[in-house]
């Protein structure tokens, strides 16, 4: 499938500014004009909230679409129908016509910027009732906010993240995601884990006239998921397995609560249904059993800590973990792993396959006098090697510190093919 748009593209280039995105779009017909949209910003837990709301639209018999990023090993994950990845060919063939649109453009647009495009040209094609659009990065400034008026706009907990895009202060990191709100929206704001970010989005929200609407649902976690006594779906119970997704659950039903209102959620059977059976790869997902492998995609401090706030939680408390540990160069990588640290036994050190892997022996200098701990540079060996050392039903193997990481081993089939287990993968 065609993953690069123009001569010396790359996934990682950036350049912040909506002029490129806008003119591409022009000369594509302004597709995002064609159907109402949700735009989801925040800083963890954009994905999990977009996931849980477009199964919400899907259940009351909508055509949905879906863009979110990054993918977990297949480019066409980013744009889905009704959670279906877009077909290849159709990938190929519409990414042809955004790369001709954007050869007339006088600066050649972003990676995400052409397939932000591509998407919105999809969900027109394919003929939407609405799309759920998920934040690139930041907001203000991110491909995604062309769109016109959201139907509704989300705003996931604001936490530490691409400090150098966004500013070194919360206030400031939450000025760039409450960007998103637009005269005209409603908004769901979840529930922040800083104060400055909940006074600096209800500001925003306050001075352009837009409603508020935050979560009144929080339910408990147990080792099947999520649940809690729906007052108008009844007894709820939503498969996500991390601790996180209390809040993402209960963002999103917010959301479900505004959907109710605008008429677009009316049959709670139905919506109880599809959430009963929700999946969203990544996060806490059990990819191996017996013994245990979970793949997490916490990438920055705050993701740490709530991954560390489920391993705290039983049944996982009761495990011996076993840690594979690779971060990007631009993430605090030593402070993630000291974080961890009290919760495994041992750490196998690789490097995350990109331009923007960090150097695992860095990390291994500062960790190597604290417990078992080596660096393996290519993260399908160090799977190997882990998979290879005799465990007992005590012992599990946690894989976290970058989504790019689960990309290139999900790419590289370690889950499936190499553990010749798939028919016991559960995806939470």
């Amino acid at each position: 499938m065609k993953e690069n748009w123009w001569e010396g593209l790359t996934r990682v280039g950036m350049r912040p500014g909506l002029e490129r995105t806008l003119e591409l779009l022009d000369r594509l017909g302004n597709p995002q004009l064609r159907y109402p949209i949700i735009h989801i910003a925040g800083t963890n837990g954009k994905g999990s909230t977009a996931a849980l709301v477009t199964e919400a639209l899907i259940s009351q018999g909508y055509r949905v679409g879906l863009t979110t990023s990054p993918d977990l090993g297949q480019i066409n994950e980013r744009v889905m129908i009704n959670r279906i990845p877009l077909d290849p060919t159709e990938w190929d063939r519409l990414g042809a016509l955004v790369e001709q649109a954007g050869r007339q453009l006088a600066e050649i647009p972003t990676f995400f910027e052409a397939v932000t495009a591509l998407a919105f040209l999809a969900f027109d094609i394919h003929q939407v009732d609405v799309a759920v659009v998920e934040v690139g990065l930041g907001g203000r400034l991110d491909a995604t906010n062309v769109i016109p008026v959201p139907m509704l706009s989300i705003i996931t907990p604001i936490a530490f993240d691409h400090m150098d895009r966004l500013g070194n202060t919360i206030s400031a990191i939450a000025g760039e995601k409450a960007g998103i709100i637009k005269p005209g929206t409603r908004l769901v704001l979840a529930r922040q884990p800083y104060r400055e970010a909940r006074i600096v989005a209800v500001e925003a929200a306050r001075r352009l006239g837009v409603e508020i609407t935050e979560p009144l649902h929080f339910g408990e976690l147990d080792d099947r998921g999520v649940w809690w006594n729906d007052p108008e779906a009844g007894e709820m119970r939503v498969p996500l397995l991390g601790a996180y997704q209390i809040e993402n659950v209960a963002t999103a039903r917010a959301a479900v609560s505004v959907l109710h209102e605008l008429g677009w959620v009316r049959d709670w059977s139905q919506f109880r249904r599809a959430w009963a059976a929700v999946q969203w790869p990544g996060r806490f997902q059990v990819v191996h059993q017996d013994p245990l492998w979970i793949i997490d995609g916490a990438h920055n401090p705050h993701g740490v800590e709530a991954l560390i706030n489920t391993l705290r939680r039983s049944p996982w408390d009761r495990y011996r973990w076993h840690l594979i540990f690779g971060v990007l160069a631009d993430k605090p990588g030593e402070a993630m792993l000291e974080r961890l640290l009290p919760f495994v036994s041992e750490v196998i050190l690789t490097r995350v396959p990109t331009e923007r892997g960090a150097d695992p022996k860095n990390l291994y200098a500062r960790f190597a006098c604290k417990l078992p701990i080596k660096v393996v540079e290519d993260p399908v060996q160090a799977a190997s090697e882990m998979r290879s050392q005799a465990m007992n039903g005590g012992d599990a193997v946690l894989i976290c510190g970058s989504l790019a990481l689960l990309s290139y081993l999900n790419q590289q089939e370690v889950f499936l093919v190499k553990m010749q287990t798939s028919s016991n993968i559960v995806e939470q």
